[in-house]
């Protein structure tokens, strides 16, 4: 005789999801160097994360996940007000000319750290990849010299 039991899952569906978000110490390092600010419009930071704030990547994640390595880091990554329809992440969703003039978005084959940012804390700059701000675009290495 086949007995019927019912299948349960031994943790949720949600919480097995894989994260390809950047980690916390990422975050921190994004929002110390945007000074708790929102980078588009220059304000500050406060309540939860995703809803009242977010962080965004100027060069989109692909579905499921990007495994390029620069995808988590802080030239990368800058803090703004929203969750993607809302606030100054859904100006960037709703108005991508504007975001991929200022930096806020930038193309599939760009390098974040090379692509300039008009960024409202720290004005046009380079996001570098240890998490400061450069003034100057980084070196480039052309073959064998570096430019």
């Amino acid at each position: 005789m086949l007995r019927r039991t019912s299948l349960k899952r031994k943790t949720p569906l949600k919480s097995r999801r894989r994260s390809t978000g950047p980690d916390q110490h990422t975050v921190d390092t994004v929002l110390e160097r945007d000074q708790h600010s929102c980078g588009v419009c220059g304000y500050g930071l406060s309540g939860t994360r995703s809803v009242d704030w977010s962080i965004q990547h100027r060069r989109p994640r692909r579905q499921g996940g990007d495994p390029r390595p620069d995808v988590n880091l802080p030239s990368n990554l800058f803090a703004v007000h929203g969750d993607g329809t809302s606030g100054c992440h859904g100006r960037i969703e709703s108005h991508r000319a504007e975001a991929y003039s200022n930096g806020w978005l930038l193309h599939d084959g760009d390098v974040p750290s090379q692509e300039a940012i008009c960024h409202a804390v720290h004005g046009w700059c380079y996001l570098t990849d240890d998490g400061r701000i450069s003034y100057s675009p980084p070196p480039v290495l052309v073959g064998e010299e570096i430019r």
